[in-house]
């Protein structure tokens, strides 16, 4: 996704660059390709008895070769956005043709629209993406660094499960989802972070700092735009340990760390009314693949955590 978001930048940034634009639409159609692999897996039953994590890795890497194969010859989907993106870019002209040619530019929709549509179409499979991504996924602003996310964040995320009782997989899945994986952290009203990666309310018995921010909530499955109070922290540190506190001092959310499965404990954290989407167990669920295919990444990359 990252190396298909540059590219699509240079196809904004040079508009008849038609090579740019042809490794943009196969890319997209691999992607594509990959993204309907990933979900007729889904839909399929699994083997409970060799079932794992590793084997849903093994499995989404061979899902991505065999997306990139089919891609070759491909399904028609390329040259559909390819022929989208190159439809209001006119052949260059010169001499008297340039002055027609210019009349014709002028009433013609304006050339942005296909990498506005093209946006759209990143955005849906940034969304809909699953585990077999690990590394970065990039949205149209820029580079989301899910290896160095997780990096960052396993200590505290690590000293969160020993005190909570819930694993630092599901505690990292839940900082990145509320989070957007460190890019949309709640903030000051002097402009400082206030490290609530976790989207932690300040209620009537908060006694620290409070950011108020806009947010969405959802009132009978509708969302709504609404200023609420956030609790604010010194530290990623503290941030990690309130969370702890709250999942595993808490009545509310005791049956969470006695799932038997981190996808059985997100349903439980939106079954105890953890957050008001209707659709949260199953994003948050879908994070959890990212942040597992990312440990290895993390590893990889940045070295074992001390």
């Amino acid at each position: 996704m990252g190396r298909l978001a540059d590219l699509k930048r240079g196809v904004q940034t040079k508009p008849g660059d038609t090579a740019q634009q042809e490794k943009v639409a196969k890319q997209f159609e691999a992607l594509f390709l990959q993204m309907m692999i990933k979900r007729m897996r889904e839909a399929g039953p699994k083997d409970e008895l060799f079932h794992s994590q590793t084997s849903d890795m093994v499995q989404s890497m061979a899902d991505e070769q065999l997306a990139l194969n089919l891609s070759k010859p491909g399904i028609g989907l390329a040259q559909a956005l390819l022929t989208q993106m190159r439809q209001n870019q006119p052949a260059p002209a010169d001499g008297a043709d340039a002055t027609a040619q210019a009349g014709q530019q002028a009433a013609a929709p304006k050339a942005g629209a296909p990498n506005r549509q093209l946006a759209g179409m990143l955005e849906m499979l940034r969304n809909n993406q699953g585990a077999g991504n690990p590394g970065a996924v990039q949205d149209a602003d820029g580079a989301i660094d899910m290896a160095g996310f997780v990096a960052r964040m396993s200590n505290p995320a690590q000293a969160a499960a020993a005190q909570s009782g819930v694993s630092a997989n599901l505690i990292l899945g839940q900082a990145a989802l509320e989070s957007g994986w460190g890019q949309r952290e709640i903030m000051n009203a002097d402009g400082t972070s206030s490290h609530n990666l976790f989207g932690i309310k300040a209620g009537a018995d908060w006694k620290g700092k409070v950011a108020n921010v806009t947010t969405t909530e959802y009132v009978n499955g509708v969302a709504q735009k609404t200023v609420q109070p956030f609790r604010s922290y010194g530290s990623y540190q503290e941030a990690f340990a309130d969370y702890a506190n709250l999942i595993g001092g808490s009545s509310r959310y005791g049956g969470v760390a006695q799932a038997s499965t981190d996808n059985e404990a997100a349903h439980r954290i939106q079954q105890a009314g953890y957050a008001t989407d209707p659709h949260y167990a199953a994003k948050l669920i879908r994070i959890m693949g990212q942040v597992r295919a990312s440990m290895v990444s993390a590893s990889s990359v940045f070295g074992d955590s001390p």
